[in-house]
C-alpha cells in the first residue's frame, strides 16, 4: 500500500504526516469525531468496529500492518465507525487536505487509492455475507476457504477475535471448531487452521465450496 511506503510518496505529504503509538485496546478514534486524516498502521494490529441497533459491537474488519485505515473518510466530515488497537500499534496520519492535494496531483498514486477502496468495501461484503449463514459450521468452513485458495488461516491473533468476525459467540466458535477438528475437516496447528484435503464435509456428505462471490478476505 503506497501510504505504507513514505520513498513513494511526496515529501510534502509526509512531512505533514505524524506518528502516533496505540496501546492495546486503545481507541484511534470513535464514530463521530471529526473527520481530520486517514492513517496508515506502521506496526501491530487495528480493528474497525461499528455499533448495532441494539448497541452491540460489531467488527468490520481487521487492519495490519502496512494497510490503511479510514481511508472512506477522505471526503468524510466524521468517522463512521470505532477503530480500536488489539496490539500496541504505531500508525502514521495523513491530514485529509493534504492527502487529497497529493491525490490530484499524482494520478497513479489516485489509482492505487480507488483500488485499495475496492478492496476494502469487498472485504466488508464478504463479511456480511459470511454473517448471513445460519449454519455455525458453514461460517467457519466458508471462512476458511475465502481466506485463500488453500483454504488455509494464519493464527496471527487469539481466536475469540475470529469467533467475534463471524458472529459467533465464544462458546459456540469453540465447540464446533472442536467438531470439525475431531472429524478431519479442520486441521489445526499452534499457528494454523486449515482445511483438510478432501475438502469433504461429512455432515453434509458433499464437497466444499464458495457460497458466494467473494473469494479473499484480504
Amino acid at each position: 500500500m503506497f501510504l505504507a511506503e513514505p520513498e513513494r510518496l511526496p515529501e510534502g505529504l509526509v512531512a505533514t504526516s505524524s506518528v502516533r503509538d496505540l496501546a492495546p485496546h486503545e481507541f484511534l478514534y470513535h464514530r463521530g469525531d471529526p473527520a481530520t486524516a486517514v492513517h496508515v498502521v506502521i506496526n501491530g494490529r487495528v480493528r474497525s468496529l461499528c455499533v448495532s441497533s441494539e448497541g452491540k459491537q460489531l467488527p468490520l474488519y481487521v487492519v495490519r500492518s502496512g494497510e490503511c485505515v479510514s481511508e472512506h473518510c477522505l471526503f468524510a466530515e466524521t468517522y463512521c465507525s470505532d477503530v480500536i488497537a488489539e496490539v500496541h500499534s504505531q500508525v502514521r496520519a495523513f491530514p485529509q487536505d493534504a492527502l487529497r492535494r497529493t491525490l490530484l496531483e499524482y494520478p497513479k498514486l489516485s489509482v492505487e487509492f480507488m483500488s485499495l477502496q475496492t478492496q476494502r468495501f469487498n472485504r466488508i461484503r464478504l463479511s456480511l455475507e459470511l454473517r448471513s449463514l445460519r449454519s455455525a459450521r458453514a461460517r467457519i468452513t466458508q471462512y476458511l476457504l475465502a481466506s485463500s485458495l488453500s483454504g488455509t488461516v494464519r493464527l496471527d491473533r487469539p481466536l475469540r477475535y475470529m469467533a467475534e468476525d463471524l458472529g459467533l459467540s465464544h462458546e459456540t466458535f469453540y465447540r464446533i471448531l472442536r467438531r470439525l477438528v475431531d472429524e478431519g475437516v479442520v486441521i489445526r496447528t499452534a499457528r494454523t487452521l486449515q482445511l483438510s484435503e478432501k475438502k469433504t464435509d461429512p455432515v453434509q456428505g458433499q464437497r466444499f465450496q464458495v457460497q458466494f462471490v467473494g473469494r479473499s478476505l484480504g
